[in-house]
C-alpha cells in the first residue's frame, strides 16, 4: 500500500480503462437525436432476428408478442430488444430534458414547464416498454397488456398537449402532430372493425411513435418562423443601348392603309417651318457657290 502510494501518476491512463472510458465518452456527449436512431435501429434489428429464427412462421396472425412466448433464442433475442429499447428511449428522454432546458422560456420554447412535462412522459413510454419485455404475455397478460396500453398512452399525453407546451417551436411538429393523431385514429378504426389484426396495428402504431419522437428532438432549438431567404435582384448593365430605327411611313407598309394595322402604322408628321426659316434657306440656296480655283493657272482663262 506504501508503494502504491508513493508511486508516480501515469501521465497516460492505461488501453483498458481508455477503451471503457470512450463508450462512457460517446454517451455523454452524444444528442437526443443519436441517442434515438440508435434505439430505433436497435429495435428494428432485433425484431428481424426474432422474426428469423422463430419456430411459429404464422405469429404474424396474432401479435408481436407472440414472438417473446418461446424459451429460444427468438424469445430471448425479442424480449432483451425491448428491454434494451426500453433503456434507450429512457436516456432518449434525459438527453432530450438537456437540449430542451437550454431553450425553455425562449422564442423557441416559450412553455418552461415543457423542459420536464414531454421528457417525463417520453420516459414513461420506455418504462411501460419495458414491462412488455420483461413479463412475456405467457406469463403473465395483464401486466403485459397494461405496459404495452400505459406507452401508447403516454405518447397521447404528449400529443394532447403539444398544443400548449411546445408553444415557439417551429410549425413543423404542430403539422406532425396533426398527421400522427389522423394516422392513430385511421387506424383505430380498421382494427375495432377486424380489417387488420394486432400485429399490423402495433407495427403502425410503434412506427408513427418513433418517427413524431425523432421529428421532434430533431426540431429542439430550430426558430419558429426563419427568415425569408432574399430574392435574387436582377443587375442591368450600366450602359444605356438606345435603338435608332427610321420612320417608317404607311405608304411603304403594304395594306397599313387598310389592313388590321392601319390604328397602328401613321404617317411621319412633316417639320413645320416658320415663314423666316424658309427665306432663309431660300436665300442660301440662290448664292452661287464659288468656282474652284485651277490648279494650274494657265489652265482656265483669266477673266477681266
Amino acid at each position: 500500500m506504501a508503494l502504491l502510494a508513493d508511486a508516480p501518476a501515469l501521465a497516460r491512463p492505461l488501453a483498458p480503462v481508455r477503451l471503457a472510458a470512450r463508450p462512457l465518452e460517446l454517451l455523454r456527449d452524444s444528442t437526443a437525436s443519436q441517442v434515438g436512431l440508435a434505439t430505433a435501429a436497435l429495435l428494428v434489428v432485433g425484431l428481424l432476428i426474432s422474426i428469423a429464427t422463430t419456430p411459429d412462421p404464422l405469429w404474424w396472425h396474432l401479435h408481436f408478442s407472440r414472438l417473446g412466448t418461446f424459451a429460444v433464442f427468438s424469445g430471448f433475442v425479442f424480449n432483451a430488444t425491448i428491454v434494451m429499447t426500453s433503456a434507450g428511449i429512457v436516456v432518449f428522454a434525459l438527453r432530450l430534458r438537456r437540449e430542451m432546458q437550454r431553450h425553455a422560456g425562449t422564442a423557441v420554447l416559450a412553455n418552461r414547464r415543457a423542459a420536464a412535462v414531454v421528457p417525463i412522459l417520453v420516459a414513461l413510454i420506455g418504462i411501460h416498454l419495458s414491462v412488455v419485455g420483461f413479463v412475456p404475455v405467457s406469463t403473465n397478460e395483464f401486466l403485459h397488456d397494461r405496459g404495452s396500453t400505459g406507452a401508447v398512452f403516454s405518447f397521447f399525453a404528449i400529443l394532447a398537449s403539444s398544443r400548449w407546451m411546445l408553444r415557439g417551436m417551429h410549425r413543423v411538429i404542430a403539422r406532425a402532430s396533426r398527421r400522427v393523431g389522423l394516422g392513430l385514429a385511421a387506424t383505430i378504426a380498421p382494427y375495432i372493425a377486424g380489417f387488420i389484426n394486432l400485429a399490423a396495428f402495433e407495427l403502425i402504431v410503434f412506427s408513427l411513435v418513433f418517427w413524431w419522437l425523432l421529428l421532434f428532438a430533431r426540431t429542439v432549438g430550430r426558430p419558429a418562423d426563419e427568415p425569408a431567404r432574399p430574392a435574387r435582384r436582377r443587375l442591368g448593365s450600366m450602359h444605356r443601348t438606345v435603338v435608332i430605327a427610321p420612320l417608317v411611313r404607311a405608304e411603304h407598309v403594304p395594306g397599313a392603309a387598310h389592313g388590321p394595322h392601319r390604328s397602328a402604322v401613321r404617317p411621319a408628321p412633316r417639320a413645320r417651318r416658320s415663314l423666316r426659316a424658309q427665306r432663309r434657306l431660300t436665300r442660301s440656296q440662290s448664292v452661287r457657290q464659288p468656282e474652284p480655283e485651277p490648279e494650274h493657272p494657265g489652265a482656265y482663262p483669266v477673266r477681266t
